[in-house]
């Protein structure tokens, strides 16, 4: 992956909805000055996005919201920050990209015969915070419980952080700052600069998943044989929160301008779609069936305001193992225990901490740390406070539960925190300090052990030939009950033991993908899926089939084009299969077949087809709410829109397609009443229909016509109720007036895009430019 060392001076483009824009940065940020050379791309008088077509009465008032609560809706608004922005200069701030490369990627990597002979690392998605691909590598990364203890928590408590010393550290675990050496099975280095950990509550089980046994048993069954999915809820109910901000930010405006030009934007993810899948993978469930959310490591924090500290760590290494929050009996208890000394800079003495530190470092070994922060809370008018962003891994349940405080609490104020600099520089040195010489090369240790001792004896003749008697149990009775023979390590309470070969097996796997070594990760799985298919524990089965196939999209591979598609969908199909039929797993079917489906888009050619025809199960099964399944119409006409065809009547392209699920997409907002995100999927149904020869345009097919004219006239009316109001809330405003010209032909567009230079130019101009028709076909496939 190339580091974009320019990314951070470019301005990113707006990518949410441009309406709100404009009066939210005025409220996230307060009377702005603009800055010298710095053009608004809302308020240029040549843009087209700052022309009305109509002007409409306005209201009076702004967004009904108060600016204290804009900032809880900063990922949508604001998606791409511009340099100098608070979240720019903040202490966890990434490298941005400029633009998510859909299309660059299938025309630069994928060329001629290289097939997939290059890895998806090696593309521009996987740099481009927002995308997909990126989303995925930032999800399953190493997971860090911390421990702190009381002495600790009321020092963090006093600088304005009330969860404690983890929310401190919560957004620095999102980037490590600077290069990450890791090594992967055959012993070959390669650095990675967007490193991340996820830092977790030690005792907060908000997330477990009890095995499918114990689960019946404790009654947690709904009728009709489906589990309740919390976080497929609250991930619809936080993008519903966004979207109707959104809109009620465009009525608030004081000079909106219509969105009537805007398309949907084919070069990067929408920030809605990117927060759903952000929302929905940080919810993965601490469960027996994978290990991404088991700890790694976890971090058990003193003070040198504590009087008896090596007691003090003594007692939380004990709560770690013995303990009422410890993990459950599922979770590997031996994970690594990073021990910190949190110095008092203002309240205590340097000397005596350093002495101290030594004393831990004889008890406890080398991995420890001295980490000085300053006691007193840091104001925002302070000379060396910067401000500290929030979360982009909070789960939907915390943003819902912030957004909900801020529409009923009268005193809410911004949560945006800041700290002294001198302390984000010290919590950046730790982070850094114990990825690099602590938790990776004790992963990369455990992976050794655990490939050396486990995984090649599976992989040997004596490990096959054990696993095919196991399979067929000679001298045993049938199996044909749920729950495993004697001979399975499969316990029959739903979970396998954390010493049983298998759990040790599913264990290297992942931690091989969480750093990144695909070959080996795929392999590994690929071992194991016919051992959980054997031992019928169906979770696993589903959780091993949709990590393999993850591995294999990304991993380059001399494959041939048949061979691999068929592999993967062979794989999509087990674990699809077993996690809704048999496990009533909502969610893992759900991240199971959308984040194959962006994969197999990133790969192009063919995998295209694939992912739009994975993404139609999603729609069938009932899987996403209606939030859910209006951005993914969405995202199927964008993955149609990308493949281009072979020469120059780009032979094969789906741009008819496209504009079908655009128009689908539209359909679905405006049953939702989002007029905005309507109005951008008509627009882009629009473009492509106007890419297409005249005599294959949508103006022959007269039900087509008018359903697209009935679907713009319901957008154009929801727009102009939601601006005029109450009338004791308007001001009068002077309407344009058209000729009879004008009118017929803002009509005319609507049917055939190519009807005239003054339609053309009012309703097809993209806001994108236009795809180069001349290419080859790129196919990922081979």
């Amino acid at each position: 992956m190339q580091p974009h060392e320019d990314a951070v001076q470019t301005p990113s483009p707006v990518q949410s909805p441009p309406l709100a824009a404009s009066s939210l940065i005025r409220s996230l940020s307060g009377p702005q000055k603009p800055r010298p050379g710095a053009s608004s791309i809302l308020s240029s008088p040549t843009d087209p996005l700052s022309q009305s077509e109509f002007s409409l009465p306005l209201r009076t008032n702004s967004t009904s919201r108060r600016p204290q609560s804009a900032s809880l809706f900063r990922s949508t608004i604001l998606n791409n920050t511009p340099p100098g922005s608070p979240r720019d200069a903040s202490p966890a701030s990434t490298i941005r990209s400029t633009r998510s490369p859909a299309r660059a990627m299938t025309g630069s990597i994928f060329a001629g015969t290289a097939g997939f002979k290059a890895s998806l690392l090696d593309t521009e998605a996987a740099d481009s915070p927002g995308d997909p691909l990126n989303l995925v590598l930032k999800s399953f990364v190493p997971h860090v419980a911390i421990h702190a203890s009381q002495d600790v928590d009321e020092l963090v408590n006093a600088k304005g952080f009330q969860k404690g010393l983890w929310e401190l550290l919560r957004p620095f675990g999102e980037r490590v700052t600077g290069k990450v050496n890791v090594r992967d099975s055959n012993g070959v280095s390669r650095a990675w600069e967007d490193f991340s950990l996820r830092f977790t509550k030690f005792g907060d089980h908000s997330n477990l998943q009890m095995p499918d046994v114990l689960d019946g048993l404790n009654g947690s069954e709904k009728k009709g044989g489906r589990r309740k999915e919390d976080p497929i809820l609250d991930v619809e109910k936080v993008v519903e929160r966004h979207l109707s901000f959104a809109e009620e930010a465009y009525r608030g405006t004081v000079e909106p301008q219509t969105p009537t030009r805007m398309g949907l934007d084919v070069e990067a993810t929408s920030p809605y779609y990117a927060l759903y899948l952000r929302r929905l993978l940080s919810g993965m469930p601490l469960a027996p069936h994978e290990s991404f959310t088991h700890p790694v490591a976890c971090v058990m924090a003193i003070s040198s305001r504590n009087p008896n500290p090596i007691e003090a760590l003594h007692r939380l290494y004990t709560e770690t193992r013995e303990g009422e929050s410890r993990y459950p009996v599922w979770v590997d208890g031996e994970y690594l225990r990073y021990y910190i000394l949190v110095h008092d800079e203002e309240n205590s003495d340097i000397g005596k901490s350093m002495a101290l530190f030594e004393q831990m470092k004889r008890n406890f070994g080398l991995h420890c740390h001295l980490l000085r922060l300053r006691s007193s809370e840091s104001a925002e008018t302070d000379d060396d406070s910067i401000p500290l962003p929030r979360s982009d891994w909070m789960t939907a349940a915390e943003e819902l539960a912030d957004i909900e405080e801020s529409e009923t609490k009268e005193d809410f104020e911004d949560p945006t925190r800041h700290i002294f600099e001198s302390d984000a520089t010290a919590i950046r040195t730790f982070v850094r300090e114990m990825a690099t010489q602590s938790l990776i090369p004790t992963m990369e240790r455990n992976i050794s052990v655990w490939n050396d001792q486990v995984a090649s004896k599976r992989k040997g003749i004596s490990g096959r030939f054990m696993s095919l008697s196991k399979r067929w149990a000679f001298g045993s009775s049938s199996r044909s009950s749920g729950i495993a023979s004697s001979s399975s390590n499969y316990d029959a309470s739903g979970f396998y033991r954390p010493d049983s070969p298998e759990a040790i097996m599913r264990r290297l796997a992942d931690f091989a993908f969480m750093l990144r070594d695909w070959k080996l990760a795929m392999s590994t799985y690929d071992l194991l899926r016919e051992d959980f298919k054997n031992d019928k524990a169906w979770k696993y089965h589903a959780a091993t089939n949709e990590m393999a196939a993850f591995a294999l999209l990304i991993m380059p591979q001399n494959m041939s084009s048949k061979t691999r598609i068929e592999t993967i969908n062979q794989m999509l199909d087990n674990a699809f299969y077993s996690y809704q039929t048999r496990c009533n797993s909502l969610y893992g079917a759900t991240r199971c077949i959308v984040l194959a489906l962006e994969l197999l888009r990133l790969r192009g050619g063919s995998g295209i087809d694939e992912a739009v025809r994975w993404g139609i199960k999603v729609l069938e099964s009932r899987l996403m709410g209606k939030v859910g399944d209006a951005l993914l119409k969405e995202r199927m006409a964008i993955c149609y829109a990308s493949k281009s065809g072979a020469g120059s009547q780009a032979w094969g392209n789906r741009r008819r397609k496209s504009a079908l699920w655009s128009v689908l997409g539209a359909e679905a907002w405006v049953a939702q009443e989002k007029y905005i995100q309507a109005q951008r999927c008509l627009n882009e149904a629009r473009k492509m229909y106007s890419l297409l020869p005249g005599e294959n345009g949508i103006q022959r097919f007269e039900v087509a016509s008018d359903f697209l004219a009935m679907l713009n006239d319901q957008v154009k009316q929801g727009l102009q109720v939601d601006l005029a109001g109450p009338e004791e809330n308007l001001v009068d405003v002077e309407e344009e007036t058209f000729d009879n010209d004008d009118r017929r032909t803002r009509r005319t567009s609507l049917i055939n895009p190519l009807g005239g230079a003054t339609a053309a130019g009012m309703e097809t101009a993209p806001l994108q430019s236009q795809r180069d028709a001349s290419g080859p076909s790129k196919d990922g496939f081979g």
